[in-house]
């Protein structure tokens, strides 16, 4: 009668053959190293364990653990909803400022970036307002349509109707791909600088 293999013996049949490749290993996790010290410098920038590690890292592991911590600085560096959002731009200057060892060239490029998120920010209160205003005639004939119909007077704004909130939407998501396009250049410039 046959042996029943259990799926653990399958499986190390299986993968008897197989080799981690050390370098891919090794490339692996200083990456993820670098993400995680990036994140941990944003969460803390008084934590000294990213300058640490660029201290004690040389060759391809230190280009591999700035790559991560780049990818993890980078992903943070997003437009702006809020005003408190803009107010984020220094501690992540800061930080690349540290990863590169540029902090003048890095400065220099997040002001442009503040420039930007303050215009972007402005131009998103602008096209709100300019908008209201274009759709205040047809919120009118809207409650007047409901006055007939239901006999009670009714005061709608914008931001009940789903037609303005879809107007809003497509016309916000126009903008919003016109200036991720400059942040996407700002974004590979600073890539081209870091490593």
């Amino acid at each position: 009668m046959g042996k029943i293999k259990s799926a653990l013996e399958l499986a190390m049949e299986k993968t008897a053959d197989l080799k981690a490749d050390k370098q891919v290993v090794k490339k692996n996790t200083q990456i993820r190293e670098g993400r995680v010290s990036a994140s941990q410098y944003m969460d803390n920038p008084a934590n000294a364990d990213l300058k640490e590690k660029l201290k004690s890292l040389k060759g391809e592991e230190l280009e591999w653990f700035k790559t991560g911590a780049a990818e993890a600085f980078l992903a943070n560096l997003t437009l702006p909803r809020i005003e408190a959002d803009v107010s984020k731009l220094p501690a992540l200057s800061d930080a690349l400022g540290v990863l590169t060892g540029k902090k003048k060239e890095i400065e220099e490029m997040f002001g442009q970036l503040e420039q930007l998120f303050t215009q972007y920010l402005s131009n998103l209160d602008h096209l709100e307002e300019s908008l209201k205003k274009q759709y205040e005639p047809q919120l009118r004939q809207k409650e007047l349509k409901m006055r007939q119909q239901t006999g009670q007077s009714v005061q709608l704004t914008p931001e009940q109707d789903p037609e303005f909130l879809q107007l809003l939407s497509d016309q916000m998501s126009r903008m919003d791909q016109q200036y991720n396009e400059v942040l996407k250049q700002a974004k590979d410039q600073l890539k081209q600088g870091m490593i």
